[in-house]
C-alpha cells in the first residue's frame, strides 16, 4: 500500500482508495468481473465493484503474476447498471464499511454522522435499509438510527454490498453469557432448575437466554420476551439444547419437557 492509501489495479481502468493508515502494509487482491476484495492477513478490508474486463484480468496475470483465486472471501459487490448505480431489489438492505474518525463521525453519501467516540479510528459496518441505519462492530450491534439515505439512493453510495447475514445482537453486558432453550408446550422452559414462563403462544420457539448475575433476559431473534430475576447462582453447565436447527443436531421433540438439571 503506497503512502497515498490508493491502489491502482489497471491504469485508466480501476483505482481504489482504501486508507492511509494501511500504508506500507501488503494487501491481497481478489478480483473478478463483479467484485474486487482487498484482504489484510487473510481478513477482508473492503469490497468495491469491479470495473475490470476479462482482458484486464489477463493483463494482471501476465504483468503481476496474478494466480487463480479460491472462493470469494466476502459477499459480492452489488451488480451495477450502465449508469454505475447499484441494482437493488425492493427492500433489500445493504452493508458498507466505513472508517470512524477521531471525533466519532463516519462519512456516508456526502454527509457526516455521529456513531460514537468509542468506535473512533475503527472500521465498522453500516447496515442500511432505507428506514434504519445500524452500526456493527466485532459482530455486535452497537447502535441504530434513522437511515440518512433514502431507499432509492442506496445504490448510489460508495462500496455497497448485499447484507447476507442476520443483524447481530447487541454486545453482552460485562460478565454475561448466553444459553439456548426450547419453549415447552406449556409455555415454559427450565434453566438451572428455575422455570421461566413465557406463555403458550411461544411454545416450540427456540429462545436465547442472556444470563447475568441477577436476572435472565429471554430473546427470540431481536424481540425481548421476558426479564426474570435469577434465583439460583450456581454455575450453568448446559448452554445449548439438542434438536433440529439447534447447536447440537440431534432430534428432540418440541413437546419434550426440559430437564430439571439444566
Amino acid at each position: 500500500m503506497p503512502p497515498s492509501g490508493e491502489i491502482t489495479l489497471v491504469t485508466g481502468r480501476q483505482r481504489v482508495g482504501i486508507h492511509q493508515a494501511l500504508a506500507g502494509r501488503t494487501l491481497t487482491v481478489w478480483a473478478n468481473h463483479r467484485s474486487v476484495h482487498f484482504l489484510l492477513d487473510g481478513h477482508p478490508v473492503t469490497t468495491v465493484p469491479s470495473r475490470l474486463r476479462p482482458e484486464d484480468l489477463a493483463y494482471l496475470t501476465m504483468r503481476y503474476g496474478a494466480r487463480p483465486a479460491g472462493p470469494e472471501p466476502a459477499p459480492a459487490a452489488l451488480p451495477r447498471a450502465r449508469s454505475g448505480t447499484a441494482i437493488l431489489a425492493a427492500g433489500e438492505p445493504v452493508e458498507v464499511d466505513r472508517q470512524v474518525h477521531r471525533d466519532g463521525i463516519v462519512r456516508l453519501a456526502s454527509g457526516r454522522y455521529q456513531v460514537g467516540f468509542a468506535l473512533a479510528s475503527r472500521t465498522i459496518t453500516l447496515r442500511l435499509d432505507g428506514h434504519l441505519m445500524h452500526a456493527i462492530a466485532d459482530d455486535a450491534l452497537t447502535g441504530t438510527w434513522p437511515c440518512p439515505v433514502p431507499a432509492d439512493r442506496l445504490g448510489q453510495i460508495e462500496g455497497p454490498r448485499t447484507a447476507t447475514s442476520p443483524l447481530p445482537p447487541p454486545p453482552l453486558p460485562a460478565g454475561a453469557f448466553r444459553a439456548q432453550r426450547k419453549v415447552h408446550a406449556s409455555g415454559r422452559f427450565m434453566i438451572n432448575g428455575q422455570s421461566i414462563e413465557l406463555g403458550p403462544r411461544h411454545a416450540g420457539k427456540l429462545v436465547t437466554v442472556v444470563i447475568e448475575d441477577t436476572h435472565y433476559q429471554s430473546l427470540h431473534g431481536e424481540d425481548e420476551l421476558a426479564v426474570r430475576p435469577r434465583k439460583n447462582r450456581e454455575p450453568i453447565t448446559r448452554l445449548y439444547v439438542k434438536g433440529v436447527g439447534t447447536q447440537q443436531d440431534r432430534q428432540r421433540s418440541p413437546d419434550d419437557e426440559p430437564s430439571r438439571n439444566s
